[in-house]
């Protein structure tokens, strides 16, 4: 019975040296990756920067409104006071579309000096033309 027991505790500690050699190996032979602070001049320009602003109508800011860079998929929306943090850097010339439902949509040009934008949506009026037509009332087609 010791002896079984023995046998069995011998394995476990020769499983348990096993992996942790395994683990320890695989630590040191693994390739760490840092991040660089260095940027390629194709990735940053005298151009780039952030962009932040608040959107707004009449009486208080929008909670959110879509602020997409026209031609991509990159963009964001307002948070509860209506300001926004663009995600990616902006050059001179990128155009942004603000949108927001029941509301007309806007493009913003980016110009050199553009680094905040206010900016204050109009209501998009929507008119119904024409009157009820009474003539026919609705019928149930259910039968009780």
């Amino acid at each position: 019975m010791k002896s079984t027991l023995k046998m069995q505790q011998h394995r476990t500690i020769n499983a348990i040296r096993f992996i942790g050699i395994v683990m320890l190996t695989l630590l040191a032979y693994n390739p760490i990756y840092a991040q660089s602070n260095t940027t390629t001049s194709t990735q940053v320009t005298d151009n780039d920067r952030i962009i932040k602003g608040i959107v707004s109508d009449e009486t208080a800011g929008l909670v959110g409104v879509n602020v997409i860079q026209q031609g991509t998929r990159n963009g964001t929306v307002t948070n509860e006071k209506g300001e926004f943090t663009f995600p990616n850097k902006l050059k001179t010339g990128d155009v942004l579309l603000f949108s927001y439902l029941g509301y007309v949509t806007q493009k913003v040009v980016i110009k050199d000096s553009t680094t905040f934008i206010t900016l204050k949506l109009t209501e998009d009026l929507v008119e119904m033309i024409g009157a009820l037509d009474t003539s026919k009332p609705y019928k149930s087609k259910r039968k009780n």
